[in-house]
């Protein structure tokens, strides 16, 4: 095998070598009867060049498993990057350090075959980034386009009765790596399956494609199939209803069988909300009507059209509740096993996500069969991406980097557009990348959009792209190009990250709908805007939803020196250039276990929406197609008092038939007038479940929910009277603190730094105190800053010192009350400054404590001070803090939202109610350590005593937030396990907080969540011990 023959290696600095003696790209089936697996584990040999390699009698060092990457088997390292190229930009060329593994593997061809004569071929589903096929020694072919099959007719060098030596040269660079840069990580290899294949040479399937017409009612539909052969063929087609009888059985002979149409009245139509399958066999016979080979595929009868200026199926318009989808495993990179993408399947479906956009390239082609089966919109895409030319062409220029669509942006797109999508020398990967996607995956119908790839600029060789996609595909799917920003060949309007201001224009034309094919990016504590979004998609038709970016993490599972799991990003193994966390902006994290920001997206796009007005209930339908007769509706009537919850009353509601699209209202069930005035408070809450099971929801599954108050007082608990003044009181005042004992507690107050440094109960284990773990104050105005802080906020907050406040105390007064008829004991207040270092404004505070035998009430005030037009526009958040020891918070319960963390723009999936938690369970860790566990609209707060019958009640006189943790140094942390843990726990109360927006890539927080800087707060906080 000569490898280092220059005829070889020069295929891949050329872009128009794509491949050597490939076969077309053809549907994608398997032949039943004769598909062996060359899964496992195959010799392996790992050089830094391919040039110099030694080919001699130790040839393979090492093994592999296949599928596979090799720099998750100790070959190389990971290397991400989002949009920058790894290497220099000189395309086609690519680097003298160009890695090169060499797998090899021995295979047999099956006893069970020998009674047929076959033609044989191998194919491989991926392989990153390009590769020489050996059979046996000799060359037998060179393919590029990581993410798309290659097949190669080997017939001729198999040894039918002897060992076969398979060996593939794989590069990690070619000139493809151009075009191949999207926004993952650099992973090479063989990483789908890989198989030998037999076709019956006496007759077999070459290519075939379906298309499902329906009549103008969308009732009767035609099945039309073009079939090829490798010979004039005879054929049986058998259709097969969803229930498994058979339907249709006809037979064509050879005149008849290439074009063929089919009568089906009636069928049950395939859509993401309704996929009811049928299954198509295709049986090449010989002239004895002997079946001499088979094929089946699933056929969903359904219908794609732009009608109207939208996108409409079986003639009804869509809306798209999406995410972008990259193949990620935290331990095998994108050779992910199917059960791993059936879990992620099951997941989307369990939250009511109906579409996927391949981004940014053809997924594993067993992906589909289970989008076809579970019910998903499938926006299928190229494997295209260029985007590193554009920082080849911004960065010198230290030009625009928004994200919106600016002018000095769309001319340096024009720019980037030269080096490859406008360039002539470059159509043949382009078009080469269109048939590959569009061939193999025409007959899946859950793919109803093709698209032309991503980030790629906009040039002559996307035209070439579409006008191949719209000549192969006879269903004439809607073409999709975001970079298309005029929409001269895509059928649709398609943007990324837009404001609301800017989406909502798009509405007002009515020529071709828009999609947000990239959204409300989900990086670590976000994403925000979600309901604004949807909001937009119900008012206008023509705008028909989105795909959020993306649906997970792709942090690579490393152990730590504890043996502990933790998940690497850019930059982690040493890669550079790196784009570093930016990888982290999953829905579901590095495990691809749920985010709060899934959580949310789930409630935000549920598909039953409930609005209360005057005792009625609005119940409409968004779904598309499916009425709520698998839906079953049950209510609650909650009450709520003395710091309890009652279910006062629960059942079923009957709901009336409600079509899709409709509305129905009801009248609220009966509460009993005597039940009113037992309880402070009173919550309706309505769920909606699935009554029978479906492909990929159980039986009562929570697909909605809403709530809604009937009565919504202040607790009484909170109203009670603090006790009577003890006769027994100790005051104790000396030079730094005064302390003050009665028969129940022990308080001391630090005269010099102003706060409480120690409060017990004689009964109780529990302390509490205002010495904080890490905080600089016991006012705290920083927040770990979240990946949507980091690109404008958090520097513009840093600029401001508001990471550094500082308190400076100015004056401390002290004063014992006797005989309070109130039974106050003693009052402190401290006067202090609170500003940042180096600049010159701040707050004056005011704190004011006041004692009682079992409560402390704190009342802050702070204003203003400095020149105002040195005031910051925006703060992270302002709170007060204290610290508990361990005797107190094992068990927690509070009255407002949760039991998830919540913020002002990320709240709507966290229900009103008494929740209960345990301590362990307060917050959430990101894969990137940050800000969370906030509880957004708490009423109250109570932490449980671990062993005794007390409990500390924590209330204010408006809604506050709180977080409860033992968490420290999350603001340097890089990774969860670099997170300092303190025997204390800090209980943080905020009066507000900034929202979380998507400003990692995207809108900041939108003004009504923003914390706007206000000159004058005042914040009331009451510590309480009660018995529980």
């Amino acid at each position: 095998m000569l490898f280092n023959e220059p005829k070889i290696l020069d295929a891949i600095s050329d872009p128009n070598i794509v491949q050597l003696n490939r076969l077309e790209q053809r549907s994608y089936y398997l032949p039943e009867e004769s598909t062996l697996s060359l899964n496992g584990v195959w010799d392996f040999r790992y050089d830094e060049n391919p040039r110099l390699v030694a080919e001699d009698g130790n040839f393979y060092t090492s093994t592999i498993s296949v599928p596979g990457h090799w720099q998750l088997s100790g070959f190389g390292k990971p290397h991400y990057t989002n949009v920058c190229y790894p290497f220099p930009a000189d395309p086609p060329n690519v680097p003298s350090l160009n890695p090169v593994g060499t797998y090899r593997k021995f295979f047999s061809v099956p006893k069970a075959w020998d009674s047929t004569s076959f033609e044989y071929r191998l194919r491989f589903e991926g392989v990153d980034n390009s590769f020489h096929v050996f059979l046996n020694g000799k060359l037998i072919g060179y393919s590029e386009g990581s993410r798309n099959a290659s097949e190669f007719d080997v017939s001729h060098l198999v040894l039918e009765n002897e060992l076969n030596e398979l060996v593939v040269r794989v590069y990690q660079w070619s000139s493809s790596s151009y075009i191949e840069d999207q926004d993952q990580w650099w992973l090479s290899g063989i990483f789908r399956d890989v198989y030998f294949l037999g076709f019956n040479k006496k007759g077999y399937v070459k290519n075939f494609q379906i298309n499902t017409d329906f009549d103008e009612q969308y009732l009767d539909s035609k099945l039309h199939l073009q079939i090829s052969y490798n010979i004039p063929s005879n054929v049986q087609i058998e259709l097969f209803e969803p229930s498994g009888s058979l339907l249709i059985q006809n037979k064509y002979d050879k005149d008849a069988s290439e074009s063929i149409t089919v009568d089906v009245e009636k069928p049950k139509k395939w859509t993401a909300e309704t996929p009811d399958l049928y299954k198509l066999v295709i049986n090449v016979m010989n002239d004895s009507n002997d079946i001499i080979s088979s094929l089946s595929q699933d056929v969903g009868f359904r219908t794609v059209e732009m009608k109207d200026g939208l996108i409409k199926v079986n003639g009804r318009p869509i809306l798209l509740r999406g995410v972008n989808r990259h193949d990620h495993h935290p331990k095998y990179g994108r050779a992910v096993p199917l059960d791993f993408v059936e879990r992620d399947l099951k997941l989307m479906k369990q939250h009511n996500i109906n579409a996927i956009r391949t981004s940014h390239y053809p997924n594993h082609p067993k992906f589909y069969e289970l989008t076809n089966k579970l019910g998903f919109w499938v926006l299928d895409e190229a494997d295209l991406e260029c985007h590193g030319f554009y920082e080849a062409v911004r960065r010198p220029l230290d030009a625009s980097d928004k994200v919106e669509y600016d002018p000095e942006k769309r001319d340096l797109f024009k720019d980037a557009a030269k080096y490859t999508s406008d360039n002539k020398e470059w159509e043949t990967a382009y078009v080469d990348r269109a048939n590959s996607l569009v061939n193999r995956d025409l007959n899946q119908p859950s793919v109803i959009i093709w698209s032309l790839g991503n980030e790629s600029f906009f040039g002559r060789n996307h035209f070439k792209m579409a006008e191949t996609i719209r000549r192969i595909d006879i269903q004439k799917r809607p073409v999709h190009y975001e970079g298309d920003l005029n929409a001269e060949l895509a059928d649709m309007y398609s943007r990324m990250y837009t404001s609301i201001e800017t989406t909502e224009d798009y509405s007002k034309q009515n020529k071709k709908p828009m999609i947000l094919c990239e959204y409300a990016h989900a990086m670590g504590n976000g994403p925000g805007l979600l309901r604004q979004y949807q909001e937009l998609f119900y008012k206008h038709e023509n705008l028909q939803g989105g795909f959020i970016w993306e649906w997970a993490n792709h942090g690579i599972e490393v152990k730590d020196e504890n043996g502990n799991s933790t998940y690497y990003y850019g930059g982690d193994f040493g890669d550079q250039p790196n784009d570093g966390v930016f990888i982290m902006d999953g829905l579901v994290d590095s495990r691809h276990n749920p985010t709060p920001g899934l959580t949310e997206y789930k409630k935000v796009i549920e598909p039953i929406i409930c609005t209360f007005n005057d005792g009625k209930m609005q119940i409409t339908n968004t779904f598309d197609y499916l009425g709520l007769e698998n839906f079953s509706a049950s209510y609650i009537y909650y009450g709520y008092n003395d710091l309890k919850e009652t279910i006062i009353q629960e059942g079923e509601l009957e709901l009336p038939e409600i079509l899709s699209k409709a509305t129905s209202e009801l009248s609220l069930p009966k509460l009993d007038i005597g039940s009113i005035d037992d309880f402070s408070k009173i919550l309706f809450e309505v769920e909606f479940k699935v009554k029978n099971a479906t492909k990929s929801l159980p039986c009562g599954h929570l697909v909605a929910w809403s709530q809604y108050f009937i009565k919504n007082e202040k607790d009484v608990a909170l109203l009670a009277r603090n006790q009577i003044s003890e006769p027994s009181v100790i005051f104790e005042d000396s030079r730094n603190t005064t302390r003050v004992i009665t028969n129940n507690q022990n308080l001391v107050f630090d005269k010099i730094e102003g706060k409480v440094i120690s409060w017990t109960l004689k009964e109780s284990k529990a302390k509490i105190s205002e010495i904080g773990i890490e905080a600089l104050s016991n006012l705290n105005f920083w927040r770990p800053s979240i990946n949507n802080d980091t690109p404008v906020d958090e520097p513009y907050w840093k600029k401001y010192g508001l990471d550094q406040m500082k308190k400076s105390i100015v004056n401390v007064s002290v004063n014992e009350v006797k005989n309070s008829e109130d039974g106050v004991l003693a009052e402190f207040v401290v006067e202090s400054l609170v500003a940042p270092p180096i600049l010159a404004w701040g707050f004056k505070a005011t704190e004011k404590y006041v004692v009682y035998s079992d409560a402390i009430e704190k009342s802050l005030s702070l204003t203003a001070y400095g020149n105002p037009d040195h005031f910051p526009k925006t703060l992270p958040r302002f709170g007060y803090e204290f610290t508990v020891n361990e005797e107190l918070g094992d068990n927690v319960a509070w009255f407002g939202r949760g039991p998830g963390e919540s913020y002002s723009d990320k709240k709507e999936s966290q229900k009103w109610g008494l929740h209960k938690e345990v301590f362990e369970n307060l917050n959430y860790s990101y894969d990137y350590p940050q800000e969370n566990g906030n509880h957004e609209d708490t009423e109250w707060l109570l932490l449980k005593e671990n062993t005794g019958d007390l409990g500390l009640l924590v209330n204010s006189d408006r809604k506050f937030g709180f977080k409860f943790s033992n968490e420290y140094g999350v603001q340097e942390a890089l990774h969860p396990n670099e997170i300092k843990k303190s025997k204390l726990r800090t209980v943080r109360i905020d009066y507000k907080q900034h929202g979380v927006g998507t400003g990692a890539c995207g809108p900041l927080v939108l003004p009504d969540f923003e914390f706007e800087f206000e000159r004058q707060i005042d914040l009331f906080v009451s510590l309480k011990f009660v018995r529980i």
